[in-house]
């Protein structure tokens, strides 16, 4: 039988296989696909929110200034060549949970110029907000789902449907040989099954993966105009439709729904708005987390010729496309990798 011979292999098509295909092809490189069509994969779960000041201590994301403007000239040129939509750019109304919360973003507005607004009185009255609030410029939300599948499509005949197994992989010093497949290297993108199965070549890096479940729910009547934060978030998705999210949990990596899941969820909605609500769907998946909440790229240290690049966790829609095009500029054209993406680091 005939063998397809490529420069790369690339196991798993979420966010981050997908931004590293697309940037080998940019390169002029030839690459195949290999994905499990898990649909409770982080990546096709994730509500794809993109929030420019982060978690309780309002933080603006890691190295956003940079990689958030790349982000976005990347999916709109994959708008722009699908005629589909992908990105919501959306203001997001950040509701403070207490007067103390509210008095340390007074101290640190200076840090956060460019990146906030005054609320709104209208905004603020429409929901929960007795301790006011502020808005969260440049953010919005990936369909990331419509994303995949444009990505999908791009590929064609280069995306295959495999399971893949790590005891069909053949090492060589000039290349690797998988399923008939040969390439110059493989470049495991997994996500959590990258870090968390016992067969994995990457098994054994540190790593805090955290399953999340989120609601989607239906709120008649409710303005959509906003995406609305407070200890957890609502994205307005379709006419009175809302993704509603979302739970941490360290312990459970098998990416189920819960009742105790629900239960939470809910009772974040409930701390946000007092409108009835009804729930349509319930999803969960595991955010592949490492050190610092950050992506790491490199090589195996028995394998050169696999190729690792996990660790988006809730912040990939942000820093993937900027990172894998990083990772291909090292892969095609030996360019120096950045010391804070290096795998070593993990190792």
């Amino acid at each position: 039988m005939d063998k397809d011979v490529v420069d790369y292999l690339i196991v798993g098509q979420g966010l981050a296989g997908s931004a590293m295909a697309m940037a080998l092809l940019e390169q002029g490189a030839s690459v195949i696909v290999l994905d499990r069509e898990d649909m409770n994969s982080a990546s096709r779960v994730a509500a794809g929110l993109v929030t420019t000041v982060a978690g309780k201590g309002m933080n603006l994301s890691w190295r956003q200034a940079e990689y958030l403007p790349e982000a976005m000239a990347y999916y709109h040129q994959l708008e722009q060549s699908s005629g589909q939509e992908l990105f919501h750019s959306q203001e997001l109304l950040r509701l403070f949970d207490s007067e103390k919360r509210k008095v340390k973003f007074e101290n640190k507005i200076e840090q956060l110029e460019g990146w906030v607004a005054e609320a709104n009185k209208e905004d603020l009255a429409r929901w929960n907000s007795e301790h006011g609030g502020f808005v969260m410029l440049q953010g919005g939300w990936l369909d990331t789902n419509a994303y995949l599948e444009v990505v999908r499509d791009i590929l064609g005949a280069r995306y295959r449907v495999d399971d893949f197994s790590s005891s069909d992989l053949t090492h060589a010093d000039d290349g690797i040989e998988y399923r008939g497949v040969s390439a110059k290297s493989i470049i495991l993108c997994q996500g959590v099954s990258g870090l968390t199965e016992s067969n994995n070549l990457f098994s054994h890096v540190e790593h805090r993966s955290a399953k999340g479940e989120i609601l989607r729910v239906k709120i008649e009547g409710q303005s959509q105009h906003q995406i609305i934060s407070n200890n957890g978030w609502m994205v307005p998705v379709a006419k009175d439709e809302w993704r509603v999210g979302a739970t941490y949990e360290w312990s459970d990596m098998e990416g189920e729904t819960t009742a105790e899941g629900r239960a939470e969820v809910e009772k974040k909605l409930k701390v946000m708005t007092d409108r009835d609500y009804q729930i349509i769907d319930q999803q969960a998946g595991v955010r592949p987390i490492m050190r610092k909440s950050q992506p790491y790229v490199g090589a195996h240290p028995d394998h050169p010729r696999v190729k690792f690049f996990n660790g988006l966790g809730s912040k990939g829609v942000i820093s993937g496309p900027s990172v894998a095009k990083h990772f291909a500029d090292h892969l095609v054209n030996g360019t120096e990798l950045d010391p804070e993406l290096t795998l070593e680091k993990r190792l």
